[in-house]
C-alpha cells in the first residue's frame, strides 16, 4: 500500500466522485478526512474507510464560509498530525438557460466550484509547508475547456477557473515540493450526472436518459467514464510515480475532449 502513512483530505467524499477517490485512496493505505456538507453522507464514507482497515474521521462543513475552511485545516492537522494529500471534489451544478441565469445561480456555483477550492489550496499549502511539501488535485471538468451546451455557462467557467488556479499554484509552489495538478473528467454517471440529465430533460422536452445518451454515443469510448477510472488517474498523481506532473489539467473522457 504505497500511500500508508499519509493523510488526504477530500472534499465533496459523501458521494460521487470524491468519494470513490477517498475509498481509492484508502485502500492504498491512506487515512482520511472526509469532508461534505451532508452528515448522513460523510459518517457512511468514513464507515467504508474503516471496513478497509484505515482511519476515517468525518467534517461536515460548508465550504462556501472562508472561516470554515481555515477551521477545517487546522481541525483535520491537530486530528492526524499532518496532510499530505489534498483532493478538492466538492462541485455543484445548476443547468439552465444563459437568459435565465440570476446573481443566485452565479453565486451558487461559483462559491463552491471556484472560491472554495482557491481557499482550500491556500490553507492546504501553508500546512504542507510545515512538513516538507505535498500533493493537491482538483476536479475540473472538460466543460472549463470548451463551451458546453448554453445551460452550463456558469459551471463551466467556474471549472475553467479551477483549471487557471491549478497552473498558478502548481508555479507558485512547486519549489516547496507541492504538486498541483487538475482532472477534467467529462460524463461519469452519478447523482449529479442524473441532476444535468433530468434538469436537460425539462429545459429541452427530453425524455429523462436522453441528455446522457447523447453525449455517450458521440464519445470514441461509446461509453460514460467509471468511477474506478476516475479514483485510478487521481491515485497515480498523488503517488510517487506521478511526482514530475505539475500544473497540468488531465482530461479524462474517452476522447470526447482531445486538447
Amino acid at each position: 500500500m504505497e500511500l500508508l502513512s499519509n493523510t488526504a483530505i477530500i472534499t465533496g467524499a459523501g458521494q460521487g466522485i470524491g468519494k470513490a477517490i477517498a475509498l481509492k485512496l484508502a485502500s492504498e493505505g491512506a487515512d482520511i478526512a472526509v469532508v461534505d456538507i451532508n452528515d448522513h453522507n460523510v459518517q457512511q464514507t468514513v464507515e467504508e474507510i474503516k471496513r478497509l482497515g484505515r482511519q476515517g474521521i468525518g467534517y461536515t462543513r460548508d465550504l462556501t464560509i472562508i472561516k470554515d475552511i481555515e477551521l477545517l485545516y487546522n481541525d483535520v492537522s491537530d486530528d492526524f498530525g499532518k496532510i499530505d494529500i489534498v483532493v478538492n471534489g466538492a462541485g455543484v451544478v445548476r443547468p439552465k438557460p444563459i437568459l435565465e441565469n440570476i446573481e443566485d445561480d452565479w453565486n451558487f456555483i461559483m462559491d463552491i466550484n471556484a472560491k472554495a477550492t482557491f481557499f482550500s489550496i491556500q490553507h492546504a499549502v501553508k500546512h504542507m509547508k510545515k512538513t516538507g511539501g505535498g500533493n493537491i488535485v482538483n476536479i475540473a471538468s472538460i466543460a472549463g475547456r470548451q463551451p458546453s451546451k448554453p445551460d452550463m455557462a456558469i459551471y463551466g467557467a467556474s471549472k475553467a477557473a479551477v483549471i487557471n488556479i491549478t497552473k498558478s499554484a502548481a508555479t507558485a509552489f512547486g519549489p516547496d515540493n507541492i504538486n498541483v495538478n487538475a482532472i477534467c473528467p467529462g460524463v461519469v454517471h452519478t447523482k449529479m450526472w442524473d441532476q444535468i440529465d433530468s434538469e436537460r430533460a425539462d429545459i429541452y422536452g427530453l425524455k429523462k436518459g436522453d441528455a446522457i445518451h447523447s453525449i455517450t454515443t458521440t464519445n470514441p469510448k461509446g461509453r460514460a467514464g467509471k468511477l474506478s477510472e476516475i479514483a485510478g488517474l487521481v491515485f497515480y498523481l498523488v503517488s510517487e510515480e506521478g511526482n514530475y506532473v505539475n500544473g497540468q489539467s488531465i482530461n479524462i473522457c474517452g476522447g470526447l475532449q482531445m486538447d
